[in-house]
């Protein structure tokens, strides 16, 4: 199960990236408005955030 749950955020954050990168190349004829991009850049910063803080709780575990 973990690894399912590991997997599926691995699959939204790389949509993410790529909708991003879609926005960037189109400029002002992307269909995304800035709640969204918004909203998609939450979720990349969030999940990077997310993993620090799961491999410093692991390392601390490992110290002790």
């Amino acid at each position: 199960m973990t690894t399912y749950m590991q997997s599926l955020r691995t699959k939204t954050i790389h949509q993410a990236r790529i909708k991003l990168s879609k926005h960037r190349d189109l400029g002002e004829q992307s269909s995304l408005n800035i709640f969204q991009v918004a909203d998609l850049m939450d979720r990349i910063h969030n999940a990077s955030k997310k993993a620090e803080e799961n491999n410093s709780v692991f390392f601390s575990i490992g110290m002790n």
